[in-house]
């Protein structure tokens, strides 16, 4: 048995494989940065979630929100953060965190295009005198949008 999770551990290191989600200030060598790259660049190849216009991907990503599928909600964000949104939703579900968000997701905003493959939208809350910023990154392994960040 320990042979088998040690030899686990090492098919493991030499293959590559790695949890994309891990911070990337844990990382502590240059072969683990290699592993994190190598991927990253695999999961950005895989994800085909995401739409041609970063308009598309963000209102997805509204929808289903709004529905509750925080699954499909997570999977519009790049792939290193869409465990990490997941869990937030699931949280956010409880705290009513997810309810407020929903709201600033409606409100009126303007897309900012910050360079080929990055845009933010940004929406301001009027009466209550809140900005919030809405990134998208283009994915050019599959031609889809992706959000960076909330």
């Amino acid at each position: 048995m320990v042979v088998l999770v040690y030899g686990a551990k090492v098919t493991w290191n030499v293959y590559g494989w790695y949890d994309i989600s891990k911070d990337k200030s844990e990382i502590t060598s240059v072969a683990e940065y290699m592993r994190y790259y190598n991927a990253l660049v695999r999961a950005n190849t895989k994800d085909t979630v995401g739409f041609a216009t970063p308009e598309e991907t963000f209102d997805a990503f509204r929808e289903a929100l709004k529905a509750g599928d925080y699954e499909l909600a997570a999977s519009y964000f790049v792939p290193q953060k869409q465990k990490e949104m997941l869990e937030s939703f699931k949280i956010g579900e409880k705290s009513g965190g997810v309810e407020t968000l929903i709201g600033t997701l409606y409100l009126p905003n303007k897309k900012v295009i910050l360079s080929e493959t990055s845009v933010r939208f940004r929406a301001t809350d009027e009466v209550n005198g809140y900005s919030f910023s809405y990134d998208l990154a283009y994915n050019k392994a599959n031609n889809i949008w992706k959000l960076i960040e909330l």
